[in-house]
């Protein structure tokens, strides 16, 4: 018997499989289990997929929900991070008439082609949305450039119309390649430590051609601050413009914040906004409110 109680909404530990007007069905990585979340993080059923979702149908007719747009835009987090991380971003997107789908995946439990074969299970279970772009942090950029070079259904229905990284490390990261020699911060960061190292994240492919992206490197103050007092010999603890540098970029900016979480800052907020709606970072193209 199942009964419905809050939840944290799955941060570490479950990966999300289905989408829906922000319910969501999703999988733990351990247990296998699936189970149905409601818009406040509410559990509503658990057990097979199938189950879930059969109750989720049930809710969409008695309560007659029903997809408001078919544009989305789909936002991946960084290593330890959350679908909450872009609470303040998917306001902003809200507001402009386009779906926020923030994802959980377990980002410190399975290497990158694991959460590639997720994603596109969930893009494939979005059978609504017909375009949608891309806000990735981190190594959620890196994941995705995986996703887009492997060919599945869903790229046939849905179009990709624009993608902005932020902090990605494109070049790969030497701080966490030197982690990852460490059996401790391997067992607690996961495999992709070793996969975004300078050597490895070579094998990874770029985006296709034509793909419209831009970058945006958010610097924070105090952590800037800090690598600055530092020798020449630690600065490779700390994330470097020249980390997240890709060829085909169409646009480039970098900011300074006091934010810890870069994705709350609202310059960045505003350059993701005017991106996806214009393909230009700079372009102003409806000034959000201060959220």
């Amino acid at each position: 018997m199942s009964f419905t109680f809050f939840t944290l909404g799955g941060q570490q530990f479950w990966e999300d499989i289905l989408f829906f007007q922000k319910w969501r069905i999703q999988k733990n990585c351990f247990t296998k289990k699936y189970r149905l979340l409601d818009n406040w993080d509410i559990r509503r059923a658990s057990g097979s997929f199938d189950n879930c979702l059969r109750i989720l149908n049930r809710y969409i007719d008695v309560f007659q929900i029903k997809p408001l747009t078919s544009k989305a835009v789909i936002m991946i987090h960084g290593l330890l991070g959350n679908k909450n991380n872009f609470k303040k971003m998917s306001q902003a997107f809200e507001s402009s008439k386009i779906l926020p789908i923030a994802i959980n995946y377990p980002s410190t439990r399975k290497n990158i082609n694991e959460h590639v074969n997720q994603l596109n299970t969930f893009l494939n279970n979005l059978s609504y949305v017909t375009e949608i772009s891309f806000v990735t942090q981190g190594v959620g950029g890196i994941i995705l450039r995986k996703l887009l070079n492997k060919k599945d259904i869903w790229q046939k229905n849905i179009h990709i119309k624009r993608i902005v990284q932020i902090n990605p490390p494109n070049r790969g990261r030497t701080f966490w390649e030197k982690l990852a020699n460490h059996k401790i911060f391997a067992f607690i960061f996961g495999p992709i430590l070793d996969e975004v190292s300078p050597n490895k994240i070579k094998n990874i492919p770029a985006f296709p051609d034509k793909t419209d992206f831009a970058i945006i490197i958010s610097h924070n103050r105090i952590v800037t601050f800090i690598a600055d007092l530092l020798p020449k010999s630690l600065q490779y603890l700390f994330h470097h413009s020249k980390d997240s540098y890709m060829m085909g970029m169409k646009d480039f900016t970098e900011t300074i914040t006091w934010n810890i979480n870069p994705l709350n800052d609202q310059k960045n907020i505003q350059a993701c906004l005017n991106f996806i709606l214009s393909g230009s970072l700079t372009t102003n193209i409806k000034k959000i409110k201060k959220l």
